[in-house]
């Protein structure tokens, strides 16, 4: 059996109301493996992060954060046809049709809005030791957790977070009020079990704009379930980047064999 898929025509409401509305008959079937975050892969090879929300008036679910910037990338407009093929967890393969019924031509070059980094300028495209295609960011495992409390402003800032490209192996961290007070971090075991040395104690930070310079040394603690507990050095960076709570930071392995990581920050204070 072929991969489930489904097609949507766009009307004017989905445009100005800012959501689309999904199939009650494909929930139905795959609700249960539904995250809230959904990867959306098109021909020409950008991925897309769009938030599936439920609808209060009859708890359908509708695509939400995400769908705006990705129908003005592609000049989707009322009486375009997308057509949804589910490749299952969460990851779906989009192609779009005009009114003419043709496949548009995909454009090229950067998003509409794309992300940026806390002083606004766009991450650097050509980091060292970059793979050839994109990476996901890995989360912790209270990442669902966090998303269900986050406030308005912190699902706009998560969802930034989720959109930006990279080709380095990256892992995400949403500041917690605990982040700030005690202060200690987590590092998700998927990623530091992958991608860090067994025999690393600490790691470099550097911010991700370069104009600002910058580095800071975070020790960290290996976990015996897996996942590292940063430690000391810790403070210092997210008082030096005077990091609030609900900003999120992702951390880019730029160098693995000496642990450095490359830090993204988007502030909720900007992007709420």
């Amino acid at each position: 059996m072929g991969s489930p898929s489904f097609f949507k025509i766009v009307l004017q409401s989905a445009i100005d109301e800012k959501k689309l509305l999904l199939p009650m008959k494909f929930v139905r079937q795959h609700e249960g493996e539904l995250d809230r975050f959904a990867t959306f892969s098109l021909p020409d090879g950008r991925t897309w992060k769009m938030e599936i929300v439920k609808r209060k008036s009859d708890r359908m679910k509708m695509l939400g954060r995400g769908w705006s910037e990705f129908t003005a990338h592609y000049s989707i407009s009322h009486a375009y046809l997308l057509v949804f093929k589910y490749k299952g967890s969460s990851n779906f393969h989009v192609r779009i049709y005009d009114p003419s019924s043709c496949e548009i031509e995909y454009p090229t070059g950067d998003p509409v809005r794309r992300p940026r980094n806390h002083h606004g300028s766009k991450p650097n495209e050509h980091e060292e030791g970059r793979s050839g295609g994109i990476i996901e960011p890995i989360v912790g495992r209270s990442f669902e957790k966090i998303c269900k409390k986050a406030t308005p402003s912190g699902e706009r800032v998560i969802l930034a977070a989720m959109n930006l490209k990279l080709k380095n192996p990256s892992f995400m961290l949403i500041v917690q009020h605990y982040n700030l007070s005690n202060p200690v971090a987590y590092v998700p075991g998927e990623f530091a079990n992958k991608y860090l040395s067994p025999n690393c104690s600490q790691m470099k930070v550097r911010d991700s704009n370069s104009s600002r310079g910058g580095e800071w040394v975070i020790r960290f603690s290996w976990r015996d379930r897996g996942g590292l507990n940063l430690g000391l050095g810790w403070g210092a960076f997210t008082d030096d980047k005077e990091l609030e709570t609900e900003d999120v930071c992702l951390f880019e392995l730029i160098k693995p064999a000496d642990c450095v990581m490359k830090a993204h920050i988007f502030r909720a204070s900007i992007l709420g």
